[in-house]
């Protein structure tokens, strides 16, 4: 009688970048994200960042700060500020000063964000449902499980690891090392 060898999935394996699961999302993300990049690039001149800002920005009628707006979204407060920078050239974001700091504001959409926002959201779902198509309702379900619990295993350990990690420095294109 012989014993059948267990399959040994990627991620079990991890013997090369290829296994690892945040390549491989990253691999994922980019290919579907290229789709996306394409329909806000060609279609309606946005970048996918600009993209991103809008649909959180959608169902704040009362606008959110832009700090605040650039934690909900995970991103730096820099590159948060120049999308909406750019929004608003375009005239699809608006920035109001608030009545009791003048210095701060709230950001919110404009008519003409909504309706670009109304037009993309329906396309980019598409996309993303005929990428989701190829699982099963159960497989669905089971994914987001794994999902959501794989994010919460990545924020407890972000507590636990980061602080240990060494910090990076771009600007002197080296990892964090003290200046000897």
């Amino acid at each position: 009688m012989s014993v059948k060898n267990p399959v040994v999935t990627p991620s079990e394996r991890l013997a090369s970048v290829d296994d690892m699961l945040l390549y491989r999302l990253g691999q994922l993300t980019s290919t579907a994200g290229a789709m996306v990049v394409r329909l806000c690039e060609g279609g309606y001149g946005i970048t996918r960042r600009e993209w991103a800002v809008l649909a959180q920005l959608h169902g704040q009628p009362q606008g959110v700060l832009p700090s605040a707006l650039a934690e909900r979204m995970q991103r730096d407060r820099a590159r948060t500020s120049r999308a909406l920078t750019a929004l608003q050239a375009k005239g699809l974001v608006e920035r109001v000063a608030l009545l009791h700091d003048r210095r701060s504001v709230r950001v919110s959409l404009t008519p003409q964000g909504q309706a670009l926002y109304d037009e993309l959201m329906p396309q980019v779902q598409a996309i993303n449902a005929r990428i989701l198509a190829v699982l099963e309702p159960a497989q669905k379900q089971a994914f987001d499980e794994a999902l959501e619990r794989m994010r919460m295993q990545a924020q407890r350990l972000l507590g636990e690891i980061a602080p240990e990690l060494p910090k990076a420095d771009r600007r002197r294109g080296g990892r964090g090392r003290p200046r000897t």
